[in-house]
């Protein structure tokens, strides 16, 4: 095959769907989420009329990611959030699974790395419980306002650290001032696992722990290889499920690296990329 030649599209249907959120199903506008499309919710249900599962495989928090699975008609299944730190069953309307880890070393490394940080905390499904500079500047469930030592105390399954950002919001580029929060922190990937955001935000979970094993665990339960497994995303935090699944599709507006590492690229989330690429199969 020469090497300019495009890469061979999958042509047998996937035993289990995989979708990321923002920037795949759905996008911000004026810092608000948007609603699924018609055409891709059509999508999604041609594929559960197959008998195909879908999963929800997202970075964010559960109580947010269970709104737009309700959006998209997912009556049952799983919610894989928080990059993969937890994940909740949509038909008994609860979390099924959540691993955690101790907040307190991390909140100390970042606090050393820039004093101006603030913080986050997700603890179940109370929304998010943050200390009083954090802003609060997009659509959220919050819990209300917490120290840093009631913060570090309790063990949780992500902790958010935020500086001030020049990115646009929603920009698909990693933030230059978290890049550099996290350097700083310098956080043993032993002990955490850390993700970069966008908008001045460092996420960290528990070690070991990402969207690849998010949709390894709900893969498992339906008895489905990650060869008969199509997963979508845009953004940084899907790389490790692109390299998880039989087949990752990028969405057209991901950054360039995002793209290079998918087997294809779909077109973007303004364009209904998820439906068309489904379309193929269902």
């Amino acid at each position: 095959m020469p090497d300019n030649a495009p890469p061979a599209l999958r042509k047998t249907p996937p035993k289990l769907v995989a979708i990321d959120l923002d920037g795949t199903v759905v996008d911000y506008h004026d810092r608000q989420l948007t609603r699924p499309s018609a055409a891709v919710v059509k999508a999604i249900r041609a594929v559960r009329d197959a008998g195909v599962p879908v999963a929800v495989v997202t970075g964010r928090a559960i109580w947010g990611a269970v709104s737009t699975a309700d959006d998209l008609g997912l009556a049952d299944g799983f919610v894989s959030a928080s990059h993969g730190a937890g994940e909740y069953d949509l038909a008994l309307r609860a979390i099924s699974h959540q691993a955690v880890f101790d907040a307190r070393v991390a909140v100390d490394a970042f606090r050393a790395a820039d004093p101006k940080v603030e913080f986050a905390v997700e603890w179940d499904l109370d929304g998010w419980w943050h200390t009083s500079g954090f802003r609060r500047d997009f659509p959220a469930q919050w819990a209300g306002e917490v120290t840093l030592e009631a913060l570090s105390a309790r063990p949780a399954p992500r902790l958010v650290a935020r500086v001030d950002s020049d990115n646009r919001y929603g920009s698909a580029d990693r933030c230059p001032h978290a890049m550099r929060l996290a350097a700083g922190a310098a956080l043993a990937e032993a002990d955490y696992h850390v993700e970069v955001g966008y908008n001045g935000w460092v996420d960290v979970g528990p070690p070991g722990v990402s969207k690849a094993t998010g949709i390894a665990r709900i893969a498992e339960y339906y008895g489905v290889s990650s060869a008969d497994t199509v997963v979508f995303g845009d953004a940084h935090n899907d790389l490790t499920m692109f390299a998880w699944a039989g087949h990752a599709v990028a969405m057209g507006q991901a950054a360039p690296e995002v793209r290079a590492a998918a087997d294809e690229v779909a077109p973007s989330v303004w364009e209904d990329g998820v439906a068309k690429v489904l379309s193929r199969w269902f």
